[in-house]
Protein backbone atom coordinates (compact mmCIF):
# COMPACT_ATOMS: atom_id res chain seq x y z
CA UNK A 1 0.00 0.00 0.00
CA UNK A 2 1.07 3.72 -0.67
CA UNK A 3 2.25 5.55 1.83
CA UNK A 4 -0.59 8.02 0.81
CA UNK A 5 -3.55 5.40 0.99
CA UNK A 6 -2.02 4.20 4.75
CA UNK A 7 -2.10 7.40 5.74
CA UNK A 8 -5.50 8.42 4.68
CA UNK A 9 -6.70 4.86 6.01
CA UNK A 10 -5.20 5.33 9.37
CA UNK A 11 -6.91 9.06 9.15
CA UNK A 12 -10.25 7.22 8.69
CA UNK A 13 -9.62 4.73 11.34
CA UNK A 14 -8.89 7.26 13.99
CA UNK A 15 -12.11 9.32 13.04
CA UNK A 16 -14.25 6.34 13.20
CA UNK A 17 -13.14 5.19 16.40
CA UNK A 18 -13.22 9.42 18.06
CA UNK A 19 -16.99 8.97 16.32
CA UNK A 20 -17.35 5.77 18.62
CA UNK A 21 -15.98 6.81 21.73
CA UNK A 22 -18.06 9.90 21.75
CA UNK A 23 -21.37 8.03 21.55
CA UNK A 24 -21.12 5.76 24.35
CA UNK A 25 -20.88 8.36 26.56
CA UNK A 26 -22.18 7.45 30.54
CA UNK A 27 -25.73 8.50 30.84
CA UNK A 28 -24.32 10.12 34.44
CA UNK A 29 -23.01 12.87 32.02
CA UNK A 30 -26.09 13.55 30.56
CA UNK A 31 -27.94 16.40 32.20
CA UNK A 32 -31.57 15.96 33.12
CA UNK A 33 -33.69 18.39 31.92
CA UNK A 34 -36.27 17.90 34.62
CA UNK A 35 -33.49 18.55 36.81
CA UNK A 36 -33.38 21.80 38.71
CA UNK A 37 -30.55 24.24 37.93
CA UNK A 38 -29.70 26.78 40.32
CA UNK A 39 -27.34 30.11 40.39
CA UNK A 40 -24.95 30.73 43.04
CA UNK A 41 -24.86 34.58 43.52
CA UNK A 42 -22.83 35.04 46.85
CA UNK A 43 -19.37 36.50 46.90
CA UNK A 44 -20.43 38.97 43.55
CA UNK A 45 -20.78 42.25 44.09
CA UNK A 46 -24.57 43.59 44.97
CA UNK A 47 -25.39 45.19 41.78
CA UNK A 48 -24.13 42.31 39.95
CA UNK A 49 -25.77 39.33 42.54
CA UNK A 50 -29.63 41.14 41.80
CA UNK A 51 -28.98 41.52 38.03
CA UNK A 52 -27.60 37.56 37.57
CA UNK A 53 -30.86 36.54 40.07
CA UNK A 54 -33.61 38.56 37.42
CA UNK A 55 -32.01 37.21 34.80
CA UNK A 56 -32.22 33.69 36.43
CA UNK A 57 -35.95 33.85 37.43
CA UNK A 58 -35.99 34.54 33.29
CA UNK A 59 -34.87 31.20 32.41
CA UNK A 60 -31.50 29.60 31.50
CA UNK A 61 -31.30 31.58 28.03
CA UNK A 62 -31.29 34.86 29.22
CA UNK A 63 -28.86 34.01 32.31
CA UNK A 64 -26.48 32.93 29.38
CA UNK A 65 -26.66 35.73 26.84
CA UNK A 66 -26.38 38.93 30.09
CA UNK A 67 -23.12 36.27 31.21
CA UNK A 68 -22.11 36.10 27.87
CA UNK A 69 -22.45 39.86 27.18
CA UNK A 70 -21.30 41.26 30.47
CA UNK A 71 -18.04 38.40 30.96
CA UNK A 72 -15.07 40.54 30.18
CA UNK A 73 -16.75 43.61 32.36
CA UNK A 74 -18.13 41.48 35.78
CA UNK A 75 -15.47 38.50 35.14
CA UNK A 76 -18.58 35.90 35.12
CA UNK A 77 -18.52 32.69 34.24
CA UNK A 78 -21.95 30.66 33.72
CA UNK A 79 -20.09 27.47 34.77
CA UNK A 80 -18.93 28.41 37.87
CA UNK A 81 -22.39 29.95 38.54
CA UNK A 82 -24.72 27.12 38.34
CA UNK A 83 -25.27 24.11 40.47
CA UNK A 84 -27.59 21.55 40.33
CA UNK A 85 -29.47 19.82 43.19
CA UNK A 86 -26.22 17.65 44.63
CA UNK A 87 -24.18 20.70 44.48
CA UNK A 88 -26.19 22.82 45.90
CA UNK A 89 -26.69 20.16 49.26
CA UNK A 90 -22.81 20.40 49.38
CA UNK A 91 -22.42 24.03 49.42
CA UNK A 92 -24.92 23.98 52.62
CA UNK A 93 -23.98 21.25 54.30
CA UNK A 94 -20.18 23.05 53.95
CA UNK A 95 -21.39 26.73 54.57
CA UNK A 96 -25.36 27.67 55.56
CA UNK A 97 -24.80 30.93 54.25
CA UNK A 98 -24.84 30.27 50.42
CA UNK A 99 -26.66 32.57 48.67
CA UNK A 100 -28.60 30.51 45.15
CA UNK A 101 -31.34 31.16 43.05
CA UNK A 102 -32.97 28.99 41.01
CA UNK A 103 -33.10 29.27 37.58
CA UNK A 104 -36.74 29.45 35.65
CA UNK A 105 -37.38 26.45 33.61
CA UNK A 106 -38.74 27.48 29.86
Amino acid sequence: MKPFHLGCTLAAAAALLAGAAEAQQPEAAMLNPFQPIYVRTDGLPQAVARRVEEEAQKGLQPLRQYVQRTKFIHQLDLISLLMTRDQLRTALFQDENVRVVQVAQN
